[in-house]
């Protein structure tokens, strides 16, 4: 049995021998240093939410930044920051805010740090998170604050969550988030080094303090369950482990605790080992191809109808993902099943997607033969380092190279690079299709708007084919200004029909998210099923979670 705890061995491989001699005063008794080390797949690119057009990022400031509401494992929205959303007329909506709270610069959340918060989005990559529906706010007093929409706005209870609340100073110049987060969350930022790690520290004034939570109605009561008052991780380590076989390794010799995303096709193996504990959860997102549309051949429908129905989705799912997810035909995901059902992803893939070499063909055929171009087209997929997206992308390469009309290659960057090249404006003017994953939210417009819209065309946002639809655009924006239910599942369904028809992107797998973790070091983590949402069971007393290191 080794002399000192695990945790603690591996606090003193990452702070070094002279913060490790600071350490010793506390092993062993009551004062242990508790630490969890995770993983990251990536590395952070920012720190400031208006600039986060990555997971990676939002993961990691997920802990120290805190919206004002939340939305917990079932798709319920939390009270946070706010204690109450009172909806006074279709555009007026009063937020009254938690009291006692402070950021871990130490001044104190007031409603002039929301106010500042939504209105430094204007003119950034992140605007449309807040200006999608932000026209004014009044100030009532220090607690209360009357937000003004643009015009009535479905989702905007759960677009709260979304939306990182930081300090008044970082919006007038006072702070700089290019330095570090700075939030209310119950951790706070300690230390970034590029592309090895990402620390997190207990935060030491964290508002909650025990016991029951009031709901946003004011009306009634949350259960938080057993959520103690302070996080019992004293300290988040995230490793940054690019390949998912290293981090597997680290999880399997305890050089970690918790791997997020593990080999799908280890997985099997892993619930196998009573050492891991394996969690998962139906995913709210998907990867798909995206066609540069500027670009012949993929300028032509039929070319990129074909592509998509090259794509072998069921073999992908079983040989690079174990069997574990589902295949992809159109954009929201069955988390959301308010807003998609098995029969209507049937009727999209029998119509348009579902794998059909004949069908391809006969499509190449016509496609080729309308832009006057010769086969084979030499192109290639841009792909980050994740394994399991290289490997689908290598089953879609064979799969076009068995067809005579292309000649396809593998062109993998690493994370920084990747995000750089497929963001970039003219990534629609490229030669290279890209392989990407999307991670939705709770809302269906978070499946379609950033991807789809035409407004969102890379750089302001994602829309990386820069595909452009005025009647996807009427739908998106109409459905968005509808509160009844089944009329908005009725204008994403119609939005859905004409992307899925247009092909700007070849829809390939529903994920499912997994984290696999060592039994006897992590207890009470939870799957989140948003991507974003990571790590939110390591401490968050609104949806009753918490996770405990050491086994209990």
């Amino acid at each position: 049995m080794p002399s000192l705890p695990t945790s603690r061995r591996r606090l003193l491989r990452w702070v070094g021998a002279a913060s490790a001699a600071g350490v010793a005063g506390c092993a062993g008794g009551s004062d242990a240093v508790s630490e969890l080390v995770a993983t990251l797949g990536a590395d952070v690119s920012t720190y400031d939410p208006t600039l986060a057009n990555d997971t990676t990022s939002q993961k990691a400031f997920g802990l120290v930044y805190e919206p004002l509401v939340s939305v917990d494992f079932e798709g319920s929205v939390r009270p946070t920051l706010a204690t109450a959303l009172d909806r006074r007329d279709d555009l007026t909506w009063r937020l009254s805010l938690r009291e006692g709270v402070t950021f871990h610069d130490g001044s104190d959340f007031t409603a002039a740090d929301v106010q500042a918060t939504f209105e430094r989005y204007e003119g950034t990559p992140r605007e449309s998170d807040v200006y999608l529906w932000y026209d004014d706010s009044t100030i009532r007093d220090d607690y209360t604050l009357d937000v003004t929409l643009s015009e009535p706005y479905a989702p905007f209870r759960l677009t709260l969550g979304g939306i990182p609340i930081v300090p008044e100073a970082a919006a007038n110049g006072g702070l700089d988030l290019s330095t570090g987060p700075v939030g209310t969350g119950p951790y706070a930022f300690d230390t970034h080094e590029p592309d090895r790690l990402y620390r997190l520290v207990r935060a030491d004034d964290h508002w909650y303090e025990g016991g029951e939570l009031g709901d946003l109605s004011g009306n009634g009561t949350v259960d938080a369950g057993e959520v103690p008052a302070d996080p019992p991780i004293e300290t988040v380590t995230f490793r940054i482990i690019v390949e998912q076989s290293s981090q597997l390794a680290a999880l399997q010799g305890g050089d970690i605790d918790l791997a997020n995303n593990p080999p799908a096709d280890a997985v099997s193996d892993l619930r196998d080992d009573d050492t891991i504990t394996v969690t998962d959860h139906l995913a709210g997102g998907f990867d798909m191809l995206v066609f540069p549309l500027a670009t012949p051949p993929f300028s032509n429908r039929d070319v990129r109808e074909g592509i998509a129905r090259s794509i072998p989705r069921e073999e992908i799912i079983e040989s690079v993902y174990g069997g574990i997810g589902q295949p992809a035909y159109a954009p929201v995901s069955p988390l959301l099943d308010d807003y998609t059902s098995e029969s209507f992803l049937a009727e999209m893939a029998e119509e348009y997607m579902g794998h059909d070499p004949e069908r391809a063909r006969e499509l190449f055929e016509t496609g080729f033969a309308t832009l006057d171009i010769e086969p084979p087209y030499e192109t290639a997929i841009v792909t980050n380092q994740t394994a399991d997206r290289v490997r689908w992308a290598q089953l879609v390469r064979d799969e076009l190279n068995a067809t005579d009309f292309f000649d396809v290659s593998i062109e993998q960057f690493e994370w920084n690079t990747y995000i750089e090249r497929v963001l970039s404006g003219d990534s629609h003017q490229s030669e290279e299709m890209m392989a990407l994953g999307w991670s939705g939210g709770w809302d269906p417009d978070t499946y379609l708007r950033n991807l789809f819209y035409s407004g969102q065309a890379t750089p302001s946002c994602c829309n990386a084919a820069h595909y452009a639809n005025d009647e996807v655009d009427r739908l998106l924006d109409e459905a968005l200004t509808t509160y009844d239910t089944a009329e908005r599942r009725d204008h994403y369904e119609q939005a859905q029909r004409r992307i899925v028809a247009d092909a700007p992107v070849a829809f390939v797998r529903f994920g499912t998210r997994i984290e696999a973790f060592r039994s006897d070091a992590v207890e009470g983590f939870r799957t989140y099923p948003l991507d974003s949402g990571e790590f939110t069971s390591i401490y968050a007393p609104w949806a009753g979670a918490y996770t405990a290191s050491g086994g209990g």
